[in-house]
């Protein structure tokens, strides 16, 4: 018998007061450690005691003036990835969120920002522009913004789309598949992972942009939406299969 698929989220609606304030405290605890990483050196000397070399002070921030406008948007980058998990959290989350869970999933994000703050500054990985200037013609960091902003925007915009749904009293008991959950079923997840490897991309190239893409497509593919869907599938029935069948995609439309 093949093993059962774990879902990561909790299918218990419950509003947990501890664990929600514990999620919200750690990502935005996660900003400030991003913009320290970067601004005072702690990511460039971690790389230089790896044995790596970092990119120029110069290229990293300016005496007086903060970081530089590259090193400018990748704390960006880390402050939009916990702004919209704080959104989700307080307004389109209905689960029960334990500590545990909130401190687990945390970690998680803290990590992967972690490692595209210490790429950034890698002299072998770093996008960085030799000089501030330069930054806006550069078509690789100009992509890699443009795709990680319609990426999180579709993301919690699909989400806020199905939440005002689910409040309507005459919804009660139905699935939604509208908005632009029409264009895939699972939309959300194909938006974060377009999110999260365009981040990658912007801060450590093209082989670090594509391994964060690979697994965040392959996890979701094999095991989030199949989860998922098996929820769905017990919970709203012929519904569910008649939308699976209206809506060919999973994540992202024209692909999968």
């Amino acid at each position: 018998m093949a093993n059962k698929l774990h879902d990561n989220v909790s299918r218990v609606k419950k509003f947990n007061v501890l664990g929600t304030a514990t999620f919200i405290g750690l990502r935005a605890a996660d900003v400030a450690f991003q913009y320290t990483l970067l601004n005072d050196g702690w990511a460039s000397k971690l790389v230089q005691t790896l044995g790596g070399r970092s990119v120029e002070l110069a290229q990293l921030n300016s005496a007086g003036r903060g970081l530089q406008p590259y090193y400018t948007i990748i704390a960006m980058m880390a402050l939009g990835s916990s702004l919209k998990q704080i959104i989700t959290m307080l307004v389109v989350s209905e689960q029960d969120t334990p500590v545990s869970s909130a401190i687990v999933i945390s970690l998680f994000n803290t990590v992967f920002n972690s490692l595209n703050s210490l790429f950034s500054v890698w002299d072998v990985t770093s996008r960085s522009p030799p000089t501030a200037g330069s930054i806006l013609g550069s078509p690789s960091i100009i992509a890699g913004l443009g795709f990680y902003l319609v990426g999180i925007s579709v993301e919690l915009l699909s989400e806020l789309q199905r939440t005002a749904f689910k409040k309507d009293p005459a919804n009660k008991g139905k699935p939604y598949a509208g908005g632009l959950f029409s264009l895939a079923t699972h939309i959300n997840y194909g938006a974060y992972t377009i999110w999260r490897a365009f981040y990658a991309f912007t801060s450590g190239g093209s082989l670090w942009g594509f391994a964060v893409g690979l697994f965040f497509f392959y996890d979701f593919a094999h095991r989030g939406v199949p989860v998922l869907d098996e929820y769905l599938s017990q919970r709203y029935g012929s519904q569910w299969a008649t939308i699976k069948a209206r809506v060919p995609y999973k994540l992202i439309p024209g692909i999968y």
